[in-house]
């Protein structure tokens, strides 16, 4: 199954799009016998913002420094940086999906907001689970 997005802020944009999408997605699979969905999908600006703070800075904050993991090499109990949380998070839980030049990777700038706050729900329900982390709470502004 592919998928394709394209994120659009002018009316240009959008026609650009939705022309690409018709053109080079949509027609060639339906002339096929296939089927897709197309969907508009509006932006909240002002959510996004707060969930990425929400996930940039308590939660990757609370796993860093609540998280001890012992490393094998110096048999040494150790933290791991708020980056390297990141990075595993994105790893495990968000989906890989394909940039506007077909470049496939996991990015949570792709993400709808909803996805987004799947994303997020999941990190919290992992952390707490699996490693015991008490999310601090901060709400969304």
């Amino acid at each position: 199954m592919t998928s394709r997005f394209y994120e659009v802020d002018t009316p240009r944009q959008a026609h650009i799009a939705a022309v690409n999408l018709y053109q080079h997605h949509a027609k060639p699979c339906t002339l096929k016998g296939g089927r897709g969905r197309l969907t508009w999908e509006e932006e909240d600006p002002e959510s996004r913002a707060a969930m990425r703070g929400k996930f940039n800075g308590p939660i990757l904050k609370d796993f860093a420094f609540q998280v001890w993991l012992l490393d094998a090499q110096t048999d040494q109990r150790v933290r791991y940086a708020p980056a390297v949380w990141k990075k595993h998070l994105k790893d495990l839980f968000c989906p890989l999906t394909q940039g506007p030049n077909g470049e496939w990777s996991k990015s949570t700038e792709r993400l709808s907001d909803e996805q987004f706050s799947t994303f997020i729900t999941e990190c919290e329900a992992y952390g707490s689970c699996e490693w015991g982390v008490t999310f601090t709470e901060r709400p969304l502004k």
